[in-house]
C-alpha cells in the first residue's frame, strides 16, 4: 500500500511539473515574436514604443504587453486602430469584466490597472483589418488599457486562427 501511495504522489508531482513547465516554455518561446508583432503593428499605425514587456497568458493565444506612452500617442493608436472606448468613468470593475475578456492574468491583474476609475479602456472590433501584420498573421482583437494618471499602457491581444 505504501509503495502505491509513493508512486501516486511521484506521478502527480511529475505531471504537475510537466504542465507548469509547458506554460513556461510556451511563454518563453512566443513572447519574442509577440513583442516584435506589437512593435510592428504600432509602428504601422504611427506610434513607436520602446521595450514593451510582453507575456503570453497561459498556453493560450492571448497575451499582454505593458509599455509607456504619452497621452497623445495613445490617442493616435486609438484613432488609427479604430478602437472604441469601453464604459466610462463610472464603470465598475464588474461592469468592465462583462465587456472585456475575463483573465486573471490579463491587464486588469496588473497593479497599474486594478483601479478602474483611473483607467481608460479601448477595444477593437472583432478581427479588424487594422490588426493584420505584414507576415500574414493577425490579432483577433486588441484591448488597450491606459492609466490616466501615468503614461502606463497595457494591451491585451489574442492571435487569430489562420
Amino acid at each position: 500500500m505504501k509503495r502505491w501511495a509513493i508512486l501516486f504522489w511521484f506521478l502527480l508531482y511529475l505531471l504537475l511539473t510537466v504542465i507548469m513547465g509547458c506554460e513556461t516554455i510556451w511563454n518563453y518561446s512566443n513572447r519574442g515574436t509577440l513583442k516584435k508583432d506589437i512593435v510592428e503593428l504600432f509602428k504601422k499605425h504611427g506610434v513607436v514604443i520602446k521595450d514593451p514587456v510582453c507575456n503570453m497568458i497561459g498556453t493560450s493565444r492571448e497575451a499582454t504587453c505593458e509599455f509607456r506612452a504619452p497621452a497623445d500617442q495613445v490617442s493616435l493608436l486609438v484613432r488609427n486602430l479604430h478602437l472604441k472606448e469601453v464604459g466610462g468613468e463610472s464603470t465598475s470593475k464588474a461592469d468592465l469584466l462583462l465587456k472585456v475578456p475575463p483573465s486573471n492574468r490579463g491587464c486588469l491583474a496588473c497593479p497599474s490597472f486594478k483601479h478602474v476609475s483611473k483607467t481608460r479602456v479601448y477595444r477593437s472590433d472583432h478581427r479588424p483589418s487594422e490588426l493584420r501584420l505584414k507576415n500574414g498573421t493577425a490579432f483577433e482583437y486588441l484591448i488597450l488599457y491606459q492609466d490616466i494618471e501615468t503614461d502606463k499602457v497595457c494591451v491585451h491581444v489574442s492571435y487569430s486562427y489562420g
